[in-house]
């Protein structure tokens, strides 16, 4: 790479133009986030709506109407509505529109000076985001000039909203966070031009990652949460890297400068990419392999973010080796250029020539001869992570993060004039059990069902087949059904409850909670629903009944990622131990990792579960706790930590065994290893703090968890593990911290870090 270093550099820009040019066709086609469960209920609800209900679509949004001086009963305001509603049955991919001066809907559809429609949307993720922002625009215009306003809401349509403000804290993020970094480069590496380069190589390699997203859009949908985690990992673990190569290459130079070697810059590069290049590859191969854990979880959701996260290492593992050595070869001796004042420049961290030891040489020398010193540490790691045994999860869809935006504006009046669970009502899909239609028994059992959960107080409305029949033909039965059938009429509205065109044994039951959808009120009547209240109509007789709709999502997609999380962790803990097994050769090193990883990982769940759960600190990061953390947070910070915070295991140990092997003594190795890493790794690690805790200024609520759940574990393991624990362990070990069973040492391949 050093010597074809034009042509790599060459190579690199080209990617780096397509890329670029690529970036607006990913976002372009960003779709909703999918939170639905392989082979779960509410799936399968899904897809028979979808099936078997052609006309209600596989989607059912609202449009909400609302004047300032009108009600439903004026005429401009029919006029308004009739307006609105015939301009949006109108447009492709609409399969139906019900509203509120359809004859009988008036009482059920309006409220005062604030009404509703009704419409189904047809297609997949992608196709009804496309169709939600279109009609967006049709709804916004077709109520210009009238004294009504209009807006479209529901799923999809605050998924485009959500997605526009999601990619806006991003960009709000990184414009902070990204001058914070410069600024802690600058400091670290004393010079302005090697400064620069962690973030080049962080552009190129988040660059590269949203060109290969963008290709995979041709066969796959990602959501701008999947945006945000990528942009959260490749900027930190890219500034990573780089950090440990560039400070190794630095080293080296000042080497062979010293030396006077002719190939000095070449055997700098060399040098560098041996060891430190060869530790960020197996550093990048645990992220990796902890991501790839996500694949278990059976939800698009985490099948999207394990990928696009797994690209993002694995774009940065290249970029770091190939175009990094390519760029330090080409710059050489100028990589110091742009060096601060002497005063201003960090004091050595090794020896110096008189043989007085630098300041974290020192640092390490003092935990080595007091390692009780990692006892209140250890404490303190566990007193943050008691509030992680009352951890509450549920999902909150970011609703209040556009108040401003059309959508938003619509559920606001929806949840103030009708019911907040009037945005994505939970589906009740009702089957009879055989051949034929919707039998006496089935149809009564629906009628009982109806009438019961009517009075339930968690409940603002309910509508089914047997509404319907008693609105029209005063009776609930298959004849009064089949003669409904056969009313021209009635068949519209027919069709969005009972599957007149494919036999007639499937029916929707729609209802309305009080609650917001992404509510932990309206997920336990789910619950309620799914273990008691229907399992005691249907026991003896009557159809088969699957809830599902968006909230039945959540309270699927949360069983799964709770039942998943135990098998998540002990793939993560058995494949980073042996990882770290065959690299280290050591039995006790690894299991330290392992337990010290956990230690820190819980308690930046426990501060997270405390903040945002508890509402500390709500002022502060300008947010109003709902009363959990996000049902993935848990589960997808498991993974990425993991991974995350091995990079620094890996890094320190890797050059604590290059000095034992040297002397095999065991303090010296501890006090040299740290005193050669821990400014890069204290460095990078108020870098990726910074880089994540910029996310605290998001408008997104889970945004602001992930960041601050990232941030703090990554500070708690680079400052607390990293440079006290981890010292003061190896102190206590001795000797054993290299140990490996001789049968175990035979067997194991052989692999260096150097």
């Amino acid at each position: 790479m050093a010597r074809r270093r034009w042509w790599v550099l060459s190579f690199w820009a080209v990617i780096f133009v397509a890329s670029s040019l690529a970036y607006p066709h990913l976002v372009s086609t960003l779709a909703a986030s999918d939170y639905s469960v392989t082979g779960s209920d509410s799936q399968q609800v899904s897809q028979l709506l979808e099936s078997d209900f052609p006309t209600a679509g596989a989607e059912q949004d609202v449009i909400v109407f609302e004047s300032d001086t009108l009600t439903i009963k004026d005429e401009q305001y029919v006029q308004a509505v009739d307006r609105v509603v015939k301009a949006v049955r109108d447009e492709p991919g609409v399969t139906s529109v019900t509203g509120p001066t359809d004859p009988g809907m008036q009482n059920v559809l309006s409220s005062g000076s604030a009404a509703v429609a009704s419409l189904g949307l047809a297609g997949d993720d992608r196709e009804r985001g496309d169709r939600a922002a279109h009609l967006q625009d049709v709804v916004r215009d077709a109520a210009k000039g009238t004294p009504v306003h209009a807006y479209l809401t529901g799923y999809s349509p605050t998924a485009n909203d959500l997605t526009e403000v999601e990619t806006a804290d991003v960009e709000r993020a990184e414009s902070i966070g990204i001058p914070i970094a410069f600024l802690v480069l600058l400091i670290a590496l004393a010079a302005l031009v090697a400064s620069f380069v962690p973030l080049i190589t962080a552009l190129v390699s988040l660059t590269t990652t949203f060109g290969v997203l963008a290709v995979l859009t041709t066969w796959m949908v990602f959501d701008a949460f999947l945006l945000s985690i990528v942009t959260m990992i490749g900027v930190g673990i890219s500034i990573d890297y780089t950090l440990f190569v560039l400070f190794r290459f630095r080293e080296e130079l000042t080497r062979a400068r010293k030396q006077e070697r002719a190939d000095a810059v070449a055997h700098a590069v060399g040098a560098a990419m041996a060891t430190s290049g060869r530790t960020i590859a197996y550093s990048g191969a645990i992220v990796a392999i902890s991501l790839l854990s996500l694949f278990v979880v059976d939800s698009p959701l985490f099948h999207g973010i394990a990928l696009g996260s797994v690209l993002v290492v694995l774009c940065t593992l290249l970029v770091a080796w190939t175009m990094l050595p390519a760029l330090l070869a080409a710059l050489g001796e100028r990589v110091n250029r742009g060096a601060l004042p002497r005063r201003m420049q960090p004091k050595e961290d090794v020896a110096d020539a008189t043989g007085r030891p630098g300041g974290w040489e020192r640092w390490a020398r003092t935990v080595l001869a007091h390692p009780w010193m990692a006892v209140p540490a250890a404490a303190l790691l566990i007193l943050f992570a008691l509030p992680t045994a009352g951890i509450k999860l549920g999902i909150d869809l970011g609703i209040s993060a556009i108040s401003d935006e059309p959508s938003g504006k619509g559920a606001a009046i929806l949840a103030d004039k009708f019911s907040a669970g009037a945005l994505s009502p939970v589906q009740v899909l009702a089957s009879h059990e055989g051949s034929g239609p919707l039998s006496a028994s089935d149809l009564a059992t629906i009628d009982s069902f109806t009438a019961s959960l009517a009075k339930d107080p968690r409940v603002a409305g309910v509508y089914s087949v047997s509404t319907l029949l008693r609105q029209t033909a005063g009776t609930v039965s298959p004849q009064a059904l089949q003669q409904l059938e056969q009313d021209p009429a009635a068949k519209p509205v027919l069709a969005q409850t009972v599957n007149v065109g494919g036999g007639g044994d499937r029916t929707v039951i729609t209802i309305v909670p009080r609650a917001p959808v992404d509510s932990t009120e309206a997920t336990d009547l789910v619950d309620d629903l799914r273990d008691e209240i229907i399992p005691a109509r249907t026991a003896s007789r009557g159809p088969q009944m699957l809830v599902g709709g968006e909230t039945a999502q959540f309270a699927d997609l949360s069983d799964e990622t709770l039942g998943k999380l135990p098998l998540v962790m002990g793939m993560v803990l058995t494949l980073t131990f042996f990882y770290l097994l065959l690299i280290f050769r050591s039995v006790l090193l690894p299991l330290k990792a392992v337990l010290l990883n956990l230690l820190a990982t819980f308690a930046a769940f426990g501060i997270t579960t405390w903040v945002f759960q508890k509402g500390h600190l709500e002022d502060l990061f300008d947010f109003t706790s709902v009363g959990f953390v996000q049902v993935y947070l848990p589960i997808m910070v498991f993974a990425l930590l993991f991974g995350l915070s091995m990079d620094y295991e890996v890094f320190l140990i890797g050059r604590m065994r290059e000095e034992y092997l040297r002397t095999h003594d065991n303090d010296h190795a501890v006090a040299k290893g740290l005193a050669h890493t821990a400014r890069p790794i204290a460095a990078a690690a108020v870098i990726m703090t910074a880089v994540f805790g910029c996310f605290l200024v998001a408008d997104v609520l889970e945004l602001k968890e992930f960041g601050l759940a990232l941030a703090v574990a990554v500070l708690l393991d680079a400052t607390l593990v990293r440079l006290l624990l981890v010292p003061a362990f190896m102190k206590v070990a001795g000797k054993a911290n290299w140990w490996v069973p001789p049968f175990l040492d035979r067997h194991l391949p052989r692999v260096s870090l150097d």
